[in-house]
């Protein structure tokens, strides 16, 4: 016979220290589990405030983004129509040009108070006039479009927090050239 035939094994020894071994680790991590989670407790309710606060600020940042976006648009409106100098055979007035303003902020879904407190100017950059049909071809322009503070600028708010930002107003502008009275001309000969 061989060495290894004669070889003891005791398997039922190995067994009991493999268990006495599992149990004595799985106690070990119950305690350390239950000491941990009050350690994640702690963390969240540290952590969390500062999370919710820095997720509301970037939503009242984009909002305001979004808003500032809408402005500029509505002053882009209003300084197109100025351009054009009549609308229909009729001379565009700074009324008319305020009126199409404020009808873009009410379609953009602006709040009443913001569009009604809305101030809108239109201001000749390159000449003196004072209605937007009375410049002369290529003159330059600006629409400038403004919700103040105060209720205007209150009805747009989202944040339920009163102020994560100091913005306090928003103001949008156009620069545009006159296109009035411009004269076009179309050579109708072809060019072969």
């Amino acid at each position: 016979m061989t060495e290894e035939a004669f070889e003891p094994t005791f398997p039922m020894v190995e067994r009991t220290i493999h268990l006495s071994l599992t149990k004595s680790f799985m106690l070990r991590n119950r305690v350390q589990a239950r000491d941990r989670r009050g350690a994640i407790i702690v963390e969240a309710a540290v952590v969390l405030p500062v999370l919710l606060i820095m997720m509301l600020g970037i939503w009242e940042v984009g909002r305001i983004i979004q808003l500032q976006q809408v402005i500029s648009n509505s002053a882009r409106e209003g300084a197109r129509l100025a351009a054009a100098g009549k609308l229909n055979g009729t001379d565009v007035t700074t009324s008319m040009v305020q009126q199409a303003v404020r009808d873009y902020l009410t379609t953009s879904g602006f709040a009443s108070a913001a569009v009604s407190g809305a101030v809108i100017t239109i201001t000749p950059i390159s000449a003196s006039w004072t209605e937007p049909s009375q410049a002369a071809p290529l003159d330059l322009f600006r629409v400038s479009v403004q919700i103040p503070s105060g209720p205007a600028f209150e009805s747009l708010r989202w944040s339920f927090l009163g102020r994560l930002t100091p913005v306090t107003q928003i103001t949008g502008q156009a620069v545009w050239r006159s296109l009035n009275n411009s004269e076009v001309t179309i050579n109708t000969a072809l060019p072969y």
